[in-house]
């Protein structure tokens, strides 16, 4: 027969038992939980009600403590789990677990449990968070309760721990592969627009931020101004200058430093009056100089961090993607200065060209623009744009291959002079197969002489064996002649010039391509005015 003492060391004993096996399943089930990244809101829930389940109390809450000492319920459970915060402010500033025994099963007078406990978790020496239990409808809790949720919540703030820390892990991982792709995606283009506008939507990705913008420096007036500002007010702010110095990005690109704000109405270098004229609010930022060389050349900012403020680990995580922006807004600026030095290089070759040839001056640049026409009413992508322009330009440039005699000849050529000029072509492949960079250049420049018939020079390609690019360089070129005045001929009004089109669309041009010619001139993008310059008689474009 047991005894008194027996029966209640055996009850000791169970419930140290059913302890130890609720620690087993938190470290078994949170654990797994931590690791496999689950929310931090479920996490926490679920660790309330082992806490609860420990002391066998029906109410309780889960607090984080601010910096401020402040304490913040992330999880509660029952309908008096927040009626303890009292108890659970006093555990958090003295650091110590605390107890409410109660007199009795009723409510206390200042509206708490009948009993409660509150425990601190402790991280590094600091009170990171607090526990409560509250007993109501139950008896009082004791010193053993308080024990018991205490050895409970050092397990508990370890798995806090864990997955706090393989959150982190993931966190910035998950930042290092964002910036890795941007850094990919930013030398994947050397256009000017493209890269500012995929850095700045690579910035409210990688920040987590509303939004971002980009402030270029205009060195001459000392000013800088919105290139590239995203969301809806974007636009707005595009007539927004700032002097150098003035608003916290003036500040930033005068003293070439970053800086985190955690909140702009506090910072005497932010200027509402932006937000005024956008009708946004700037709660916060991070706001970085973009540097090339040593130089100041813009601003880069993220504005609004989405759940909270932006943080000295989020400042040195943007000063890597302004390093990499500033690469490739480099990379893209000597890019467009060779492109434009070729593209004038090429240009004045062909003017070079022309002025052997006294009656086709201008002749390149109108073949330009209406292959431009054309290839806007195509919606040609801007690469194949770029290879039609140089494509336009350098069409003619086997002229410099043709005698004197026969370009400036006053009259109509004969069969052998004709056959000579025909080579021009050729002699600008020749002069072309040399630069390899060229390459798209050549099939439109060879082939613009071709017809859709196959009855063209130099190879008598039919259809769609003809470049697209000598299709309408083709149309183009024709056009031109046709409207223009030869020693030996009048240039036709526009109009007529249009009905050849039309008449020979099908056997010596493109269809398409002559369709699309006649909606831009409609539009308005091909010039309507004949240009008549001397008399002589039509031509017609079997001729050409």
């Amino acid at each position: 027969m047991k005894t008194s003492d027996q029966s209640a060391e055996i009850d000791l004993l169970r419930k140290k038992l059913r302890i130890m096996e609720l620690e087993v399943e938190v470290y078994r089930e949170m654990g797994g939980l931590a690791v496999k990244g689950s929310s931090r809101s479920a996490l926490l829930s679920r660790l309330l009600e082992f806490a609860l389940k420990a002391v066998d109390a029906g109410s309780g809450a889960l607090y984080s403590v601010g910096e401020d000492g402040r304490l913040t319920p992330d999880a509660v459970k029952g309908t008096s789990g927040l009626k303890d915060k009292t108890l659970a402010a006093m555990a958090a500033r003295s650091g110590k677990p605390r107890i409410r025994k109660g007199t009795g099963r009723q409510p206390s007078k200042d509206g708490g449990a009948v009993s409660s406990l509150a425990v601190p978790l402790v991280r590094k020496k600091e009170v990171s968070g607090v526990i409560t239990a509250s007993g109501q409808g139950r008896e009082p809790f004791t010193e053993s309760d308080l024990k018991v949720l205490s050895s409970l919540a050092n397990h508990l703030n370890i798995i806090m721990e864990r997955a706090e820390l393989i959150a982190s892990l993931d966190s910035r991982i998950s930042q290092l592969s964002t910036l890795n792709n941007v850094g990919a995606l930013l030398i994947s283009s050397l256009d000017h627009n493209v890269v500012r506008h995929r850095a700045m939507e690579a910035i409210t990705r990688l920040m987590r931020a509303e939004t971002g913008s980009l402030l270029l420096l205009d060195r001459e007036r000392g000013e800088l101004y919105f290139e590239v500002a995203l969301g809806e007010k974007g636009k707005k702010l595009k007539e927004v200058r700032l002097k150098v110095g003035e608003g916290i990005a003036g500040w930033v690109a005068k003293h070439c430093e970053p800086v985190v704000i955690p909140d702009v109405t506090k910072d005497k270098r932010f200027q509402g009056s932006f937000d005024k004229r956008s009708k946004f609010r700037t709660r916060n930022m991070v706001c970085v100089p973009v540097v090339i060389k040593g130089q100041v050349i813009g601003v880069l900012q993220a504005i609004n961090r989405i759940g909270g403020q932006f943080s000295a680990d989020d400042l040195g995580l943007f000063q890597l993607f302004s390093n990499q922006a500033a690469i490739a807004l480099d990379n893209a600026r000597l890019y467009e200065e060779i492109k434009d030095a070729f593209y004038a290089t090429s240009s004045a070759l062909a003017e070079a060209i022309e002025k052997r040839d006294p009656y086709t001056g201008g002749h390149t640049k109108r073949v330009l623009e209406y292959c431009m026409a054309i290839a806007r009413q195509l919606k040609m992508s801007d690469e194949d744009i770029e290879v039609l322009r140089l494509s336009a330009v350098l069409h003619d440039i086997g002229k410099i291959g043709v005698e004197d005699r026969i370009l400036r000849k006053e009259a109509p050529f004969d069969a052998a002079e004709t056959k000579s000029m025909r080579m021009h072509p050729q002699f600008g492949a020749e002069i072309l197969k040399h630069i390899p960079h060229l390459k798209d250049i050549m099939p439109g420049m060879l082939h613009h002489h071709e017809r859709v018939d196959g009855l063209g020079y130099p190879d008598g390609l039919k259809d769609e064996a003809i470049p697209l690019t000598a299709r309408i360089i083709s149309v183009a070129d024709a056009y031109d002649a046709m409207t223009s005045t030869r020693p030996y001929r009048k240039g036709l009004p526009p109009k007529d010039a249009l009905a050849e089109l039309k008449k020979w669309a099908g056997r010596q041009f493109d269809i398409k391509i002559v369709d699309a010619f006649m909606k831009a001139f409609k539009k308005g993008d091909i010039d309507r005015t004949a240009r008549q310059r001397s008399s002589g008689r039509a031509a017609s474009a079997r001729n050409l």
